[in-house]
């Protein structure tokens, strides 16, 4: 069974392989500095200190990453990441699946690490259980064999996602779940 961070996750693999090769470091994705004068560093903000001098303390460590939304398309997505791991490969990182949290190069490049909607996270999101038997129901009402499956949705099988229409209306389905008016 798919979920939509799987998909998210193959789609995403699938995408960067091919066209991580045409891709630079910086000049794709939400977030770009290059030509910008910005040195790609994170801000940080100044305190006083007990002492009278100032202490710095760093600033949200999510500031400044690429957000994706509840209605970004697949593309768009995909050039997040496609700026990401351009940005690891510039920074010398190894295979993907054997990075480390504290590896340089995905030190260097956090900043353009995409951020997934914060309606999608369970713990961000006090609504997320009911969101997610939305967005089973309004995948339902277009045809497509969705499920609740272990407090996600998920659909019965991946064929479900060569329906015609299946990204347009997953796009819809989720806006309309997870963002709808609540």
């Amino acid at each position: 069974m798919l979920n939509l961070f799987h998909r998210t996750a193959v789609a995403t693999a699938v995408g960067t392989a091919g066209l991580l090769l045409l891709t630079a470091c910086g000049g794709v994705g939400g977030n770009d500095d290059a030509g910008k004068g910005s040195d790609g560093e994170v801000a940080s903000l100044t305190t006083p200190a007990a002492d009278g001098g100032s202490a710095s303390a760093s600033a949200d460590p999510d500031a400044g990453r690429p957000q994706i939304r509840l209605d970004s398309t697949n593309e768009e997505v995909d050039r997040m990441y496609q700026a990401w791991e351009a940005c690891l490969k510039e920074h010398g990182a190894q295979e993907k699946y054997k990075r480390k949290p504290n590896d340089p190069s995905v030190l260097a490049c956090k900043g353009k690490e995409p951020l997934n909607p914060p309606e999608l996270d369970p713990s961000k999101n006090p609504d997320y259980s009911d969101d997610v038997r939305e967005m089973v129901k309004c995948m339902k009402g277009h045809g497509i064999k969705a499920l609740v499956y272990q407090g996600n949705w998920a659909l019965e099988t991946g064929d479900e996602m060569n329906r015609p229409h299946y990204d347009e209306y997953e796009l819809q389905c989720q806006v309309k779940a997870f963002g709808g008016d609540k």
